[in-house]
């Protein structure tokens, strides 16, 4: 795995190194606080920056876009019970607006899948620090916290490589996951009432991999994933236009949907 440089991270996420706050309405009160020093920060405990992303508006990145960095640590990985080797990563999501904490969220990458990152929710805790009072030592507490807990992310991984689907439940996984993308909540009035493809629900299944290939949760749960965020399968809901369905382009609705996603499996446990 390699890490992003400083100038790397400059290139892909500018944002993340302004000075100053960048909303003019904020008070005399507010402490600024830059990412770069969250990174920095990061960086003295073993976590290195490896993606970095900032919101785009109108084509066109703002001075006080909202961002995200993932940092992985190489002296940290997760071993499943299937092979399947993964590494936490922390995510971090700031803006310099004057309005926003600093949110760390905890996921797991997947070297195999082209997605790779399942961000979950419930068991992988989301974390906040505000820019007021920021300190080294709260940012250590969050980490260290967060780090002591893999043992139970890595219960709930292994749990999902021992539970073995039907092809109904395989099923059911893959249309509540379409619906998610549509914009549809599962067991809805709306999802009740819409007819689907089955073919559609056959592309989101398609085993893409020879790693992914198999009925457990966590294969299963895998492939969904990948196709219902990486597009590419054909959305076929009846009464609407036939298209193929694209990649998630926006990191805070990919974020969203891999929530809802990674809840949707680990009910099935």
């Amino acid at each position: 795995m390699e890490y992003l440089t400083k100038e790397e991270l400059k290139a892909q996420c500018p944002v993340a190194f302004a000075t100053k706050p960048t909303n003019s309405a904020v008070t005399d009160k507010y402490v600024h606080i830059s990412t770069e020093k969250v990174i920095d920060d990061l960086d003295k405990l073993g976590w290195k920056p490896v993606e970095a992303i900032q919101r785009k508006s109108r084509g066109k990145s703002t001075i006080f876009s909202k961002h995200m960095i993932q940092f992985q640590n190489p002296d940290i990985m997760v071993k499943g019970d299937d092979g399947d080797d993964a590494f936490p990563r922390i995510l971090l999501t700031n803006s310099h607006d004057g309005m926003t904490s600093f949110q760390f969220r905890m996921g797991i990458f997947r070297l195999v899948c082209s997605n790779g990152l399942i961000i979950a929710t419930e068991e992988f805790e989301s974390f906040k620090i505000r820019h007021k009072g920021y300190t080294f030592e709260e940012l250590r507490e969050v980490v260290v916290t967060a780090v002591s807990d893999l043992p139970n992310k890595v219960e709930v991984m292994n749990k999902m490589t021992q539970r073995e689907l039907s092809e109904e439940e395989q099923r059911k996984l893959a249309l509540d996951a379409f619906l998610i993308r549509s914009g549809i909540t599962p067991g809805s009035k709306e999802a009740k009432e819409k007819e689907y493809d089955e073919e559609t629900l056959d592309e989101i299944l398609e085993v893409r991999r020879e790693a992914d290939e198999g009925n457990t949760l966590w294969k299963v749960f895998n492939r969904v994933q990948e196709a219902v965020t990486q597009g590419g399968f054909s959305a076929a809901l009846i009464g609407a236009k036939v298209r193929k369905v694209r990649k998630i382009k926006s990191f805070e609705k990919d974020t969203k949907i891999n929530q809802e996603l990674f809840k949707l499996a680990t009910a099935l446990i």
